[in-house]
């Protein structure tokens, strides 16, 4: 079973229309309708909240308030810093004051515009570059800290060698500032679902999620609940990215129900949806890197600001996974990365594809790409001379057992290239080719205990495998069913996966940092080893009782030594490779960017189901030119002004890049389910660098902030042309 491409087990459903996502349960018996009231500006203080007009609409039965909520009323993947409803001080665009119930959604919706707020506004804080000055305004002023500035969510410093002499003593050393922006995660469904009271006193929450176990244990503390008073069941998700890792409205419908003790239920539209999740975080990199004459690299210098906006959500992390690979796969000696994550009152950071890795692979590669052109080096020379070899260290410290893709995937990606011509579709553009290599870590790192277990019943009719991953629309249950049917020896038309109830399916993690098929997937197929080896010795499958074979298993990723570790072995447990080549055509007279052609060859392991991650590298290519070119989120005063996808510039249809070539070097990953490794985040990684190199490549402009929108493409340009050259003309 491993490595067809079996049809997707949702495939049928999601084709159809049979797929229920969470907008579309229907509401029971006597289900109340919840509306919200978000804060009008990003920093206020809060007093009175006059719910009385709202009271008077028809229809509208309570407006709940800080006052109904029983527990912290904090909650927070890493540090519980928000409020799930404000109670006195207002720290951004996506709190929410008070929640309105009615017989309606209209009710409801109406009766939450009336509501009355007397706020105290004060002026945000919107400049991470300042976010540490004396006189900044504190985001959290309750936080109490010592010796650092409150606004300080991480910060850390990694030193190894002597960066100063060796950068002095570099022939070539080249040093920029580069900035990537907020972008919004543009999942497809909404944020939507149902909360239920039973009789016996049990909250069941169907929502769409990434981490159902860890929602719930958030819902716990924040609420006042008994964790096994709450049960989740998973609804077809529409596309995640990240952005559902984070709590959004479960602990707002939980609240309701209990307070209501009655159904609730609620669908935020577009511009709410937008509102009320994370972003990709905003980073600023200060890059200084020296080769010597060679192109040897030498040292390098890099300075990470990241903004986790008005919550630290998974910040943190993030920094940390940034820091760790900042200079990329290569081995440097002697490095410097300094790394500060700050509180603005902007919308808050959160996970998105990639985990802080797109931000320091764009510096990076940009960086290498300077000093090969400074050095009269081709890019794909100078990477080879710098990789990272097999027992050898990454920059911060940890070594390196199995590296043998990263030479297979430069070398693959730039033969592929090279056997098309670049496209020229217009005589009049400018056309460029670039190159970029990538890693990214699989699993939770740093000390992470990484684990999921699953539970397998094998009968006559065939086998059931519990397990609570989140299928975000990857393919993840797809995978799970292979790895299964390869493990209990029998077709994977007589194998179900049962993961959406929490009530039945173990935990196996978040649906984040590409682990999916690595630990769920070793959790189940060593679970189901488990129960061949029992149906073996009881003489086949002929002599099962009747209640079947059982057996389950938790499986506990290599553990890993935390950012910082003096001697580290390693940061992450395995690493997914990658290199990618793109073709560009830039009108000057326009600015417009057009990528005509990505070849994108990553090493993926053994690969498990080769068009699940066809489909996967395709996404993640669109996706990396939506990041590089086009997607700006715009925020003013740390207010979205974007209220619905036409404004957050996605690639569509027909922008997209028309071809996109998979190359797969399949080097068995040790550790992984049959030598699998995961490629959801890796996917994307390295397009954004190759795009910007071949903009040089076509126009000799250094692009060093994205995305590369038309008007600041001109501008680069520009800056580059001789006085009284006209744009459109060659020079």
């Amino acid at each position: 079973m491993i490595g067809r491409s079996l049809t997707r087990t949702d495939a049928a459903a999601k084709t159809t229309g049979a797929a229920i996502y969470p907008q579309d349960v229907p509401a029971p018996p006597g289900c109340l309708y919840l509306a919200t009231v978000r804060a009008p500006v990003a920093r206020a203080r809060l007093g009175a909240i006059d719910e009385l007009p709202a009271l008077a609409v028809p229809g509208v039965v309570r407006v709940l308030t800080a006052r109904a909520v029983r527990g912290t009323n904090r909650f927070g993947l890493a540090d519980p810093d928000q409020p799930v409803l404000v109670t006195d001080r207002i720290c951004g665009a996506s709190d929410v004051v008070a929640l309105v119930v009615g017989r309606t959604e209209h009710a409801a919706r109406e009766g939450a515009r009336r509501v009355g707020l007397d706020l105290s506004i004060e002026p945000p804080l919107v400049d991470p570059e300042h976010a540490c000055d004396p006189d900044a305004p504190v985001v959290h002023p309750e936080r109490q800290v010592t010796g650092r500035h409150p606004n300080i969510v991480a910060e850390q410093t990694i030193i190894r060698g002597e960066v100063d002499d060796a950068l002095a003593r570099a022939a070539t050393v080249v040093e920029a500032e580069y900035r990537t922006g907020f972008v919004e995660h543009a999942f497809l469904a909404p944020e939507a679902g149902l909360a239920e009271p039973g009789a016996d006193g049990r909250l069941t929450l169907l929502v769409a999620t990434q981490w159902p176990q860890e929602d719930l244990r958030q819902a716990a503390r924040a609420l006042g609940e008994p964790l096994d008073a709450l049960h989740l069941v998973q609804q077809t998700i529409g596309g995640a990215f990240g952005g559902r890792e984070d709590v959004s409205l479960q602990l707002l419908l939980l609240l309701a129900a209990r307070a209501m003790n009655a159904p609730v239920r609620m669908v935020w539209d577009r511009a709410e949806s937008i509102r009320g999740h994370g972003k990709r975080h905003p980073f600023r990199i200060r890059h200084a890197l020296g080769a010597d004459r060679r192109g040897q690299l030498v040292a390098a210098r890099v300075d990470l600001l990241a903004d986790a906006g008005c919550y630290a959500s998974t910040s943190a992390a993030v920094l940390a996974n940034a820091m760790s690979q900042a200079c990329g796969p290569y081995a440097v000696p002697n490095v410097e990365i300094s790394g500060r994550a700050v509180y603005t009152n902007n919308p808050y950071t959160c996970a998105f594809r990639g985990f802080g890795v797109n931000q320091v692979t764009f510096a990076m590669e940009q960086q290498v790409n300077k000093l090969a052109h400074a050095l009269g080096i081709a890019p794909e020379v100078i990477r080879r001379r710098n990789f990272v070899r097999a027992g050898g260290q990454l920059a911060t410290g940890p070594k390196v057992f199995d590296c043998a893709g990263l030479v297979a995937t430069l070398s693959a990606a730039t033969m592929r290239a090279r056997r098309r011509p670049l496209p020229r579709p217009r005589a009049d553009w400018r056309y460029g080719r670039g190159v970029a290599s990538a890693l990214k870590n699989i699993g939770c790192s740093f000390g992470f205990d990484d684990h999921a277990t699953a539970r397998v019943t094998v009968t006559q009719d065939g086998a059931t495998v519990w397990v609570g991953v989140a299928e975000v629309g990857q393919g993840a249950e797809t995978v799970l069913v292979q790895i299964a049917a390869e493990a209990l020896g029998i077709t994977p038309q007589r194998v179900r996966v049962e993961w959406r109830d929490t009530a039945t399916a173990p935990e196996a993690g978040s649906a984040s940092a590409s682990h999916q098929t690595f630990v769920p997937g070793n959790a189940v197929r060593l679970a189901c080893e488990q129960a061949r080896r029992t149906i073996q010795l009881l003489g086949g499958r002929r002599r099962l009782p009747p209640e079947g074979v059982s057996a389950t298993h938790t499986f506990h990723a290599p553990s890993t030594d935390p950012l910082g570790h003096a001697a580290p072995t390693r940061h992450s447990y395995a690493y997914a490779w990658s290199a990618c080549v793109a073709d560009v055509g830039v009108d000057t007279a326009t600015g417009q960017v057009r990528v005509l052609r990505v070849v994108n060859a990553l090493d993926a392991g053994r690969v498990i189901n080769p068009k699940l991650l066809e489909g996967q590298v395709e996404g993640g290519v669109v996706m990396g030119q939506g990041y590089a070119l086009q997607e700006r989120f715009a925020v003013h005063a740390g207010l979205p002004i974007v209220a619905g996808l036409a404004g957050c510039n996605l690639p569509t249809a027909v922008e997209a890049v028309p071809v996109v070539e998979t190359v797969v070097i399949e080097g068995a990953e040790s550790a992984g389910p049959y030598g699998a490794r995961g490629i959801g985040e890796i996917t994307m990684i390295p397009v954004v660098p190759a795009i910007t190199a071949a903009i040089h490549a076509a126009t000799g402009v250094w692009v060093d902030e994205i995305p590369v929108v038309p008007e600041r493409m001109l501008a680069e340009l520009d800056a580059t042309r001789p006085a009284g050259l006209p744009r459109g003309r060659r020079r």
